[in-house]
């Protein structure tokens, strides 16, 4: 068997709220408006509701691919600009908050 260790890199992410689409991240808004990724809704009782966001990719590429990403999950964007979903527990585990 084989070991491999990560390799360490800086990147971008935003935790999925109920408000995410006020207060997303630029790169994350643009991919909104690109329709990349769509906020997941439902509605209940008469109100709207968000429930997470679904990140597309390039159909030609990925053969339409996509990844779910539910309200506490983070959506990552790499430094190449790649995005994943990373579930909350798992968030915690692999990355530390970079000091400003």
């Amino acid at each position: 068997m084989m070991k491999y260790k990560a390799i360490e890199q800086t990147v971008q992410a935003v935790q999925i709220t109920a408000d995410i689409d006020m207060i997303a991240p630029d790169w994350f808004a643009k991919k909104m408006n690109t329709e990349e990724i769509m906020i997941d809704r439902v509605q209940k009782d008469g109100a709207t509701a968000v429930i997470g966001c679904t990140v597309y990719f390039n159909a030609r590429r990925y053969k339409g691919s996509r990844l779910v990403a539910r309200i506490g999950d983070y959506v990552v964007k790499d430094s190449v600009g790649r995005l994943n979903v990373v579930r909350k527990n798992d968030f915690d585990r692999l990355y530390k908050k970079e000091e400003a």
